[in-house]
């Protein structure tokens, strides 16, 4: 299983959960069949934590000609005290967003064995416990978070859950059921503390037969042999048109972008998942499959040692098959956070809201270790999901340079939730508002595309 791996267990940690996602959404999935749980995430959910004031690059320039006369005095400690006092303030934090939960009210069998696997090569999650069968992916072709469950059980209960480690008291959230057209659209609504902004969920339900009632949290299902779930977040100022953001959900399955329609009736009336399903994936692995097979590494492993768990196989350090599967793995984990935005410290996921420096980009090191690799894994999509980053920050790189420096030019910051490009994660201890060789390090890597494809990006000269 080089372009894959597998274990025999439920992830009991979000940190042990397998990953999908398309460089916008993300999923971590758990894989236990009595709850089965997917985190979404999705690269714009930082969450807002100071005023914008708090946020500007500090006035230093005006100091600057008294801080250079009394380096060349002698006065080795003058830079010390080159800031404007404030604390230190770290960059807003990468949050999860919610779990989709399918759960089953009545525990399963006893000693049924659990089988979850992800393939590189798909992008598809997949949890499986005797008739259950649960597959996840996130499509780069429409945008969506796609669950598909065969033989789920006699009933089950569906709910969108912002629950999770972290998650700010003070947040407002609700959810709402709604029903239109025999379809089922979960929401969730949450709104950060003091803040205007927020963001939304919505899940498109949908069940091939069985009864559908309306519970507390969420919907619960009885006698269904599949269920689709598509699901999509948006983080927004104000009211969202959750209406039209159902209604983009509803045309997935009834129509093909640009095409008119194409959801199958079953016999009897209701809409045959296994096509809509079908079709959504083949879209997606068109593109995603596409990207992944550009590049591959075969080490002649033996096939028994490539059919392990990636747990197993951990344990082998000089088995050339764990060489193959980390190739792949990181092949596969670097397109698929790679999208609007490069990949974070944590990819495109986390499932807790305090996740490590912020879940954030650091630029002096880790964002330029996590992309380097893109040129020679054949990954134009990194490089495109770095430039992105890079033109929605140069104006603020721009006011670094003129604040700090009094000079032309640009200045790129340490650390970036992702939005802002000011420097203010900085103080006396860590005087990160003076490193200036942020923007040339950032650029390397656009430069090293064009080199590689002997075609030169005007964009490159531009910023």
């Amino acid at each position: 299983m080089r372009h894959g791996t597998w274990e025999p267990a439920p992830a009991a940690r979000w940190e042990d959960g397998f990953l999908a996602g398309n460089g916008r959404h993300g999923a971590l999935v758990l894989g236990d069949p009595e709850d089965d749980a997917v985190i979404v995430t999705h690269h714009t959910l930082v969450r807002p934590l100071h005023a914008p004031a708090d946020t500007a690059p500090p006035r230093l320039a005006a100091a600057l000609p008294a801080l250079q006369d009394a380096l060349l005095a002698g006065d080795t400690t003058a830079a010390e005290r080159f800031t404007d006092g404030r604390p230190l303030r770290w960059v807003r934090p990468f949050h999860p967003a919610f779990r989709t939960r399918v759960r089953s009210p009545q525990p399963g069998a006893p000693g049924l064995p659990v089988r979850r696997s992800v393939d590189f090569t798909t992008g598809v999650v997949t949890a499986e416990c005797g008739e259950r069968r649960s597959e996840v992916f996130v499509s780069r072709a429409d945008d969506v978070l796609v669950q598909y469950v065969t033989g789920p059980g006699p009933a089950v209960e569906v709910d969108l859950d912002h629950r999770l480690p972290g998650v700010p008291a003070e947040l407002a959230a609700g959810r709402g059921v709604a029903t239109a057209r025999g379809r089922t659209v979960l929401t969730l609504r949450a709104r950060y503390p003091d803040s205007p902004l927020g963001y939304t969920g919505l899940t498109l339900l949908l069940t091939d037969t069985g009864r559908t009632t309306v519970t507390a949290a969420g919907v619960r299902i009885e006698g269904a042999g599949r269920l689709l779930l598509l699901t999509r977040v948006r983080r927004h100022a104000g009211d969202l048109d959750t209406e039209g953001e159902a209604e983009a959900l509803r045309a997935l399955v009834d129509t093909g972008p640009g095409s008119g329609p194409v959801a199958r009736s079953r016999p009897g009336g209701g809409t045959d998942l296994a096509a809509v399903h079908g079709r959504l994936l083949a879209r997606h692995t068109a593109l995603h499959g596409a990207a992944y097979r550009r590049v591959a590494l075969d080490l002649g492993a033996d096939e028994a040692e490539r059919a392990l768990p990636g747990s197993v196989l951990l344990r082998r350090p000089d088995s050339p098959a764990l060489l193959e599967r980390l190739f792949a793995a990181g092949r596969y984990h670097l397109l698929s956070s790679a999208g609007s935005h490069p990949p974070r410290l944590t990819g495109l996921w986390t499932g807790d809201w305090n996740t490590a420096w912020s879940g954030a980009f650091t630029t002096d090191a880790n964002l330029n270790l996590q992309t380097a690799s893109a040129v020679a894994a054949d990954l134009p999509e990194v490089t495109e999901a770095h430039r992105n980053l890079l033109d929605g920050q140069t104006a603020h790189w721009k006011d670094n340079a003129r604040a700090v420096f009094g000079a032309r030019g640009i200045v790129a910051p340490t650390h970036t939730d992702g939005e802002s490009g000011h420097t203010y994660h900085f103080s006396r201890e860590y005087p990160l508002h003076l490193w200036t060789a942020g923007a040339d390090w950032l650029l390397g890597p656009l430069l090293d595309h064009d080199e590689a494809t002997g075609r030169h990006d005007p964009r490159t000269s531009a910023l």
